[in-house]
């Protein structure tokens, strides 16, 4: 799949498996059909520098796309115009954006330390932003419930939040790993999560428990 003039960031599956998304350092995002490899339709332009994180909405209507411009931007799937403005409200790079299950919410991860959940479609902020991290987050990701929030940051922090509350659970999962965490998802079900870090490592937790079961 060719198309972008700079490196490609981010990429990320629509839930169907029928598209690709890429952001890239040319500051576009482009939607890829996977049998053909083909564009579809025109590249997403609005950011002013260059794009760290995509994801798609659950079904696959939206795209959300997170910034070196310190802006969320949230498009049409198969128009490929902005929805709305862009989100503001970080005064760091954007590095990882997800959806909620429910595809009504957006999370956003930056370098000014702060978890912000937005409402997709007025592109306000839900709540005040979450702190708590000490260093650049460089992950976030919803529970698939949508009732939890998880957080990786550069201080090798590990964090789980409560979506409506804002509420930090426990401490962080990475102990005293201090390198970064610069990825995480949650298991299908919820009961787990994994990280992996720049210590060459890749940890599976119980989240209830709050505990490591496996080092990789």
């Amino acid at each position: 799949m060719e198309g972008h003039i700079s490196q490609a960031q981010a990429v990320a599956y629509s839930r169907d498996g029928t598209h690709v998304v890429s952001g890239s350092r040319d500051k576009i995002v482009r939607i890829w059909d996977v049998d053909t490899g083909k564009l579809v339709g025109k590249p997403l332009r609005g950011h002013t520098n260059l794009v760290w994180s995509v994801a798609f909405s659950p079904d696959g209507k939206h795209v959300v796309s997170g910034s070196h411009d310190e802006t969320v931007r949230v498009w049409d799937a198969e128009t490929g115009k902005p929805v709305g403005e862009p989100f503001r409200g970080h005064t760091g790079l954007v590095n990882s954006v997800a959806f909620s299950p429910d595809g009504g919410r957006v999370v956003s991860g930056s370098l000014d330390q702060t978890v912000r959940i937005w409402n997709m479609e007025t592109g306000k902020l839900i709540g005040a932003p979450l702190r708590g991290h000490t260093g650049w987050i460089w992950s976030v990701a919803f529970s698939p419930d949508g009732k939890h929030i998880l957080s990786g940051s550069d201080a090798g922090t590990v964090l789980i939040w409560i979506a409506e509350t804002g509420a930090q659970v426990g401490e962080s999962f990475n102990g005293p790993v201090t390198v970064p965490v610069t990825c995480m998802a949650f298991s299908p079900d919820g009961k787990r999560l994994v990280s992996g870090a720049w210590d060459a490592a890749i940890r599976i937790w119980d989240v209830e428990a709050a505990r490591a079961l496996a080092r990789l």
